[in-house]
């Protein structure tokens, strides 16, 4: 009877943890008091957005919509002056961005927001970094192509 009363209590204990563990409905709910840091954001900072997820399709190799080029400062300046980038990454305008990929996070699209409102500020510090890379990528075996 001892052992009977212990799994009881135990699959009492575990259903009641396994009923409150999840809370959370979706990925906002969980990251609603999340801090979203806008300070001094400049377009280093998000590089990773820019030649990582849009200069896959628009770049100066490969373009889907003539105009708009992500994979350096000035084609990137250039083509959110369009007004085509914002609404298309808010998923608002007629060509949801990223194609066939989620939006991008709200946290994001603040940062990039933050970076216009701001006249399109670059670290060249960090810039002459990111061009020595880019030059010399080759030599750490990196493959970029995506």
């Amino acid at each position: 009877m001892n052992y009977f009363n212990r799994f009881i209590s135990a699959t009492i204990i575990l259903s009641i943890f396994l009923s409150y563990s999840c809370t959370f409905d979706s990925e906002e709910e969980f990251f609603k008091n999340y801090y979203c840091d806008t300070t001094n954001i400049t377009y280093n900072d998000l590089t990773y957005i820019f030649t990582d997820i849009c200069a896959v399709c628009h770049s100066q190799t490969i373009t889907y919509r003539d105009g708009i080029l992500t994979d350096t400062y000035e084609s990137t300046k250039l083509s959110i002056k369009t007004g085509l980038v914002i609404p298309s990454i808010k998923h608002t305008g007629p060509y949801p961005m990223p194609y066939q990929q989620p939006k991008l996070s709200d946290c994001d699209i603040t940062k990039i927001e933050a970076w216009i409102n701001a006249r399109f500020p670059i670290d060249t510090n960090k810039t002459s970094m990111i061009k020595d890379f880019n030059t010399h990528k080759q030599d750490y075996n990196i493959n970029t192509n995506k």
